[in-house]
């Protein structure tokens, strides 16, 4: 049957060559439209006949064992030997779509070989399933390969953590006003336990939220990971979200490691910071929540320094754009008499 039809596709190749060539020839080109019709009448006499040909029939797995995962790729196809007129296997040369055929892995018989778990099916089992799959005039007479096999690894589980995995982009002086809650926290994973030893955590499927203004609540799904299941496969991810207004302060400068021999003072002896706070914490940040210092052991200069970098040492979470000034203050030092 292949031979024939790529003796057909040759002929038809030839013709169209020829027929460009010569178009302008009436003798030529009355030969040709004869040639062709005569070409016609032959191919569909020839379907009439009797072929044994060989197709791809495609398979899919199903109803497998719920303690063990797939391991790899088993065979999704099926060589099938089939034998009819012509007319009816030509559909199948010329890309008639065929449903894959629904295998069940419970049906298969089990196989066990120190650590590694199989099943396996001969195919003639499945014979008359194939076979009625076909018109009562296209005769199956061979399927390959005459075994399928398919491996599995034992399913193993634990209980791993969320973690929030997108891109937030908030509307102008609108921001992130607290912790990203995730309910649950943490999710039970199972598949292989080649992959889950590396598996330290699970990510939800990557967003990007654009002009954000208010608090934000999506149920959300999980980033897919190959051969593991989730449970559950969703959840709960809740984001505060608020405006956010500017605040300043005057904070004290702190001295550190001034020698007990000296005295130091600064001009100025404070700075003034500003920053943006939610609009519901701004009372609540207090001078006490910062803490800014000059050092002593600093300086690179010798002898006393004439000027000190002032350093923020603390500051209170959840505080956004935090600028001060001075960065440098002068210094002025003096020796304290010894009791």
């Amino acid at each position: 049957m292949k031979q024939f039809k790529n003796n057909i596709t040759k002929w038809s190749d030839k013709a169209k060559t020829k027929f460009a060539s010569v178009k302008q020839n009436r003798d030529l080109l009355v030969f040709m439209l004869f040639l062709v019709l005569a070409t016609g009448l032959w191919f569909l006499n020839a379907l009439r006949k009797e072929f044994t040909t060989s197709i791809s029939y495609p398979v899919k797995y199903g109803d497998f064992p719920d303690d063990f995962i797939l391991l790899g790729k088993p065979q999704n196809k099926l060589n099938i030997e089939i034998k009819s007129l012509g007319y009816n296997i030509l559909p199948y040369h010329m890309g008639k779509l065929l449903e894959p055929h629904l295998l069940k892995v419970s049906t298969f018989r089990r196989i066990e070989t120190e650590n590694r778990y199989g099943a396996y099916l001969p195919t003639h089992e499945i014979f008359k399933n194939f076979a009625g799959a076909f018109p009562k005039d296209v005769e199956l007479l061979s399927i390959s390969p005459d075994t399928l096999f398919i491996y599995f690894e034992k399913k193993v589980r634990k209980r791993v953590p969320v973690k929030f995995n997108s891109q937030l982009n908030f509307k102008q002086q609108y921001y992130q006003s607290g912790q990203v809650s995730i309910k649950p926290d943490s999710i039970e994973v199972a598949g292989p336990g080649s992959l889950l030893d590396s598996t330290l955590f699970v990510n939800t499927e990557f967003m990007v939220y654009e002009g954000l203004s208010d608090s934000l609540i999506r149920n959300v799904s999980l980033e897919q990971i190959a051969n593991v299941t989730f449970n559950p496969a969703r959840v709960v991810v809740s984001i505060p979200i608020e405006p956010y207004t500017q605040k300043n302060m005057r904070i004290p400068i702190q001295h550190l490691n001034v020698p007990d021999t000296l005295a130091l003072k600064t001009f100025p002896d404070d700075i003034g910071i500003s920053f943006t706070v939610a609009a519901s914490r701004f009372n609540k940040v207090k001078i006490q929540d910062f803490s800014v210092a000059v050092d002593f052991n600093s300086s690179t200069t010798p002898g006393l320094p004439d000027r000190l970098k002032v350093r923020m040492l603390k500051q209170p979470e959840g505080i956004k754009n935090v600028s001060y000034s001075p960065l440098f203050v002068e210094c002025l030092f003096k020796k304290v008499k010894e009791r």
